[in-house]
């Protein structure tokens, strides 16, 4: 029998392969690719080959066949060794298991529960920016969804281990996922002090919650104290301590790099912009947004729609194949490494017409339902953190264009996004923040553009 050939391959550069084209815009990239070659073809960062499969057809296999034929041990086993986040490389009973038990306390109801306390936090960071000469946005946003998250989901900010907690999660997720470090990496001492430390302060909050049980609705630290698996056997420490782990880093890069792009687009949108304050000026009552009035912004929550479809947090979702099997006419093999790119349908007129105009009333109804609108993957790994991202997004902008007035420091500069760790749109992005009223607004408007 003869076999079907493999996919064709992108062209790259000696030793380099295609690395630096999917260390920058990755989802261009692979809109691209598509477009010349087909569903399916290979591409080489440095040493790490990889088959990409897109379009339509590859989500509905992704959906359809992902538990057969692929695993995510290779790609994200890290974050089990390292942390001990389980679900991640889970199949079958016990990853659908841990899943739901992980979705309760990865739920939105959990900020509906505290969101007082998550809105004087995030209302105190945001008026924090107005008084710092540049405000670099991917760094303020990571920093400002990790006290969100951590509130929402333990009760308590983690802000005083931030650095710790980026440093150490983001080059594990160079090291396993993106392989722009070699495993050695995991060695240096530096990660070892952090991933003590960190192992320290997740046992340490269960610890503490153990002593002190709170009242109200059950969180992520409380559910992970009583965790069980699928045959009621209660979880090894490690395995707790992951899951209390979800809640103050898992997350964190997906929020705030939406965070960064949704400033990005009010800036550069001025009739966006326009149309969301009004919008949030008219929900606002007593000098407070209630949680019952988020759903009550459809500006807002287009624009959060929207901006997801643009930007994805996450192009593709990364497999290895556990079996041989043939798609598009092609031969993946047992044993390679896969990226299912579930967002380059975002960008095809089949699915969304006119798809490089950004527009908050696009109806997603049909693209949902077709599995063509993917910002969070598609199947069984889905992020469990999409809802609570989306609603807590919403929240987030409201606040911030009702308090703050900001001006991009180089408005002459073209929006340059890398993919590190995953698409945002990098350091360089920088803006002046000023409270928001005429005072602010003057000074935005006379405020010079400056070198960051």
């Amino acid at each position: 029998m003869t076999l079907s050939p493999p996919p064709p391959i992108v062209p790259g550069i000696p030793l380099l392969g295609n690395a630096l084209q999917m260390m920058g815009d990755v989802q261009q990239f692979l809109v691209d690719s598509y477009h010349d070659l087909g569903p399916v073809f290979r591409v080489r960062a440095l040493n790490q080959p990889f088959v990409i499969m897109a379009g339509a057809a590859a989500n509905r296999f992704l959906i359809e066949h992902g538990e057969q034929v692929f695993t995510s041990e290779e790609s994200f086993g890290g974050l089990d060794r390292e942390f001990g986040m389980r679900v991640h490389v889970l199949r079958g009973r016990p990853h659908r298991h841990l899943r739901k038990l992980l979705a309760t306390g990865l739920s939105r109801d959990l900020l509906a529960a505290r969101w007082d306390q998550v809105a004087d936090q995030t209302e105190q960071i945001l008026d924090g920016w107005a008084d710092q000469p540049a405000v670099s946005v991917v760094d303020a946003c990571q920093r400002l969804a990790a006290a969100q998250l951590s509130i929402a989901y333990t009760g308590a900010s983690s802000a005083a281990r931030f650095e710790t907690l980026r440093s150490a999660f983001e080059l594990v997720l160079d090291v396993t996922i993106a392989g722009k470090w070699p495993a050695a990496a995991l060695r240096w001492p530096s990660y070892r002090r952090s991933r003590a430390e960190i192992h320290r302060f997740a046992r340490a909050a269960l610890a503490e919650r153990a002593a002190g049980p709170r009242d109200g609705t059950p969180d992520l630290l409380d559910l992970a104290l009583d965790a069980t698996d699928e045959h009621g056997v209660p979880y090894p420490l490690d395995v707790r301590a992951g899951m209390a782990l979800q809640g103050y880093f898992a997350g964190v890069n997906t929020v705030a790099y939406l965070y960064s792009f949704m400033i990005d687009v009010l800036l550069r949108n001025p009739a966006v912009l326009a149309r969301v304050r009004a919008e949030v000026d008219a929900a606002y009552h007593g000098g407070r947004l209630s949680f019952d009035r988020l759903r009550d912004l459809p500006a807002l929550h287009g624009l959060v729609m929207e901006t997801l479809r643009v930007h994805p947090p996450a192009p593709g979702s990364a497999r290895t194949a556990t079996q041989g099997f043939d798609f598009a006419g092609f031969r993946i093999e047992r044993g390679q490494r896969v990226l299912v790119a579930t967002c380059v349908t975002h960008q095809l007129p089949e699915h969304f017409p006119d798809p490089q105009r950004f527009d908050l009333d696009r109806d997603f109804a049909a693209a949902r339902s077709a599995a063509v609108y993917a910002p969070f993957s598609v199947g069984g790994h889905t992020c469990l953190g999409a809802g609570m991202t989306q609603v807590l997004s919403v929240a987030t902008t409201a606040m911030l264009v009702r308090r703050l007035s900001l001006s991009p420091m180089r408005p002459e500069r073209p929006l340059r996004i890398t993919a590190t760790p995953g698409p945002n749109p990098g350091r360089r992005f920088k803006v002046n923040a000023f409270p928001r009223g005429a005072t602010g607004e003057a000074q935005a408007a006379r405020s010079p553009v400056a070198s960051p």
